[in-house]
């Protein structure tokens, strides 16, 4: 028997809205829904929830190491086509480089760069030690930082014995992220032992010696004694000096023939390390002599088995 008109139309609107609370039955609290649906919907609203906030925070971190990179990529292009000029200045005259630098940002005081690394930009120095821990070159906010300078230090006219210049260990490898490279690896060290560390007006080398991770508290240390290696940047004193050292070559985790004497001048590179929290790893290095070649000669380099290592028993009781 044939269905009427009616019938029909009747059968196609119930048929279209049963599949229309087909389709939403899965996600949306419908009329008729059981206890058991509705906590099994709530359920997955919430997950369907947390997914797009991860998927808006993940885009952020992309977007934020995508804009750190391109800005250094960006400064270091900069910066190195105005070094071509560096031949044409006088002394006392201001780097080209360094020219374009400040005309971004005034808080410019020099450029730093290992040959072959990703360590290849700017230098800030900032009126304390925080303002440019989540913010890039620029001006923009990037929580990638800027590497900068310690508030403290002095890089131009009379430079500070020690220059401490501090980057975020960025997992993207910006910033100081590749400097992990170093740990327990000599053969990295031999292929890059040296550190360009320019002022707006000089360009100078720099001969690692030293590396290592070290503690941050006190507490981490079984005597609680910490190396406050940042607070070493006045070294006129000689004893003063001679306990820099000491505390440097008793965690040296390599043995070069850089040598280091009373009256030289120090490079301290800072970043975050990962071994525990908080934890450092820190690089020092020896500013070339006048009249010394500043190539280094890395083939007697070595792992230094004596170094002291942190007090892991400490740190992870």
């Amino acid at each position: 028997m044939a269905m009427s008109r009616s019938a029909r139309q009747a059968y196609k609107r119930a048929l279209k809205e049963k599949k229309k609370r087909l389709r939403s039955h899965w996600l949306l609290i419908q009329k008729g829904d059981s206890a058991k649906e509705v906590v099994s919907k709530l359920f997955t609203q919430l997950c369907v929830l947390v997914l797009i906030g991860c998927g808006v925070v993940l885009t952020r971190e992309f977007w934020l190491s995508f804009s750190a990179k391109k800005l250094n990529d960006t400064l270091s292009g900069l910066y190195s086509s105005a070094a071509d000029l560096v031949s044409g200045i006088t002394e006392g005259e201001m780097l080209p480089g360094a020219q374009k630098l400040l005309e971004i940002n005034p808080d410019t005081v020099g450029y730093i760069r290992i040959n072959g690394t990703e360590v290849d930009m700017p230098v800030v120095q900032g009126r304390d030690n925080d303002g440019y821990l989540k913010v890039s070159f620029d001006g923009t906010p990037n929580k990638a930082g800027t590497i900068f300078l310690d508030w403290r230090c002095q890089l131009a006219k009379k430079r500070s014995d020690n220059l401490v210049v501090y980057g975020h260990n960025q997992r993207d490898r910006t910033m100081f992220g590749s400097l992990k490279d170093y740990k327990h690896n000599i053969e990295h060290y031999k292929a890059h032992p040296n550190i360009m560390l320019n002022s707006n007006y000089t360009s100078d080398t720099y001969k690692i010696f030293a590396y290592f991770v070290t503690e941050v508290e006190p507490s981490q240390t079984v005597d609680g004694y910490v190396f406050d290696y940042h607070n070493y940047i006045d070294l006129s004193d000689r004893a003063v000096y001679d306990r820099f050292i000491e505390n440097i070559q008793l965690r040296n985790e390599i043995i070069t023939d850089v040598d280091v004497k009373y009256g030289d001048e120090f490079l301290t590179l800072s970043t975050c390390s990962n071994e525990f929290e908080p934890s450092r790893f820190v690089i020092f290095a020896r500013k070339t002599r006048k009249g010394e070649s500043p190539e280094t000669d890395t083939s007697a380099a070595r792992l230094n088995p004596s170094a002291k290592e942190p007090d892991w028993t400490v740190i992870f009781r």
